[in-house]
């Protein structure tokens, strides 16, 4: 006589671990690969994350009001663009630098206009693709730099790369600061000219996520963190990385490669207050209000969460 077996089994539903949504945005663009690699590998599924990734080609101005409006819980901010907003009120904190080397901007023009040196740029207009975006906080930083004043008049809102590609291609003069390398294929193409280079002296992104979701989620955090770290350490660490960069985002080889060799993305150190206290300055001296006092009690929440090796 066969005896029933009183052990249920578990259903499939059951047996599978329930996934905590985390809602990301981030640009379309080549220091994002590890978001990119992590999420074709399931290894944030393997954490019990459900990373939920959102591209957003305006750029940091834009994620900032995606953060404010409860669109998303994390963004991946340009540093000075997330030092703007927290200071002015974003209701969010910096959890963990991303990419620890500075962004080196290419300050371009039109490949039809006259302009070919950076002296050629005094009283010319800027495009931005948004208010307190990183090309608009970097366009005020180089013409300080420069000692050139800029006025609200002087900037033109374009959106995204394809709004700046289309307004660069006008007949009046017009600049625009954007990663390097990112607009490199359009130089090469003859649609923008590179006129010089603005390199900043602090990490290039940080990871900003909402008051709200770090009070919720701190572990959940923890292990996002874990996560990306570890895909950025062993992307670091591939020989081939400068090709596969080359091939997802349209660059040469030449050109990956020496993106690549100029890069490193953080993988467990903390944020530096005079990093930020630097960034806030920067902005003081670019005409933005905004105190360094107090800097980090009022922008960071640290995570803890370190790559493996």
């Amino acid at each position: 006589m066969k005896t029933k077996s009183t052990a249920k089994s578990k259903e499939p539903a059951q047996e599978e671990r329930e996934l905590v949504p985390i809602r990301v945005a981030g640009v379309p663009e080549h220091f994002n690969l590890p978001w990119m690699l992590a999420l074709e590998r399931r290894s944030f599924v393997r954490s019990g994350l459900d990373v939920q990734w959102r591209t957003v080609p305006e750029g940091t101005g834009a994620m900032c009001n995606l953060l404010d409006e409860g669109a998303v819980d994390v963004a991946i901010l340009v540093t000075e663009g997330a030092v703007r907003y927290l200071l002015n009120g974003g209701n969010a904190k910096i959890i963990s630098p991303y990419v620890d080397t500075p962004l080196t901007w290419g300050v371009h023009v039109g490949a039809g206009t006259e302009v070919r040196t950076p002296k050629d740029l005094d009283r010319v207009r800027y495009a931005i693709s948004r208010p307190n975006s990183g090309s608009h906080l970097a366009a005020l930083a180089y013409a300080h730099e420069h000692g050139w004043a800029i006025a609200e008049s002087d900037l033109l809102t374009v959106n995204d790369l394809k709004g700046a590609e289309e307004r660069l291609q006008q007949p009046d003069t017009v600049a625009f600061l954007w990663e390097k390398y990112t607009t490199k294929p359009l130089v090469d193409k003859g649609i923008f000219r590179l006129v010089d280079e603005f390199r900043s002296n602090w990490p290039a992104f940080m990871v900003v996520a909402t008051t709200k979701f770090i009070e919720e989620h701190r572990p959940d955090l923890e292990r996002m963190l874990k996560v990306i770290r570890d895909q950025a350490a062993g992307l670091m660490s591939k020989r081939t990385a400068p090709e596969m960069v080359a091939h997802r985002y349209g660059l040469s080889v030449e050109d990956a490669k020496a993106w690549f060799t100029d890069v490193r993305w953080n993988t467990g150190a903390q944020v530096v207050p005079t990093d930020l206290e630097q960034v806030a300055r920067q902005l003081q001296l670019a005409g933005l209000p905004g105190s360094p006092e107090g800097l980090l009690e009022r922008l960071v929440k640290g995570v803890s969460a370190r790559a493996k090796g």
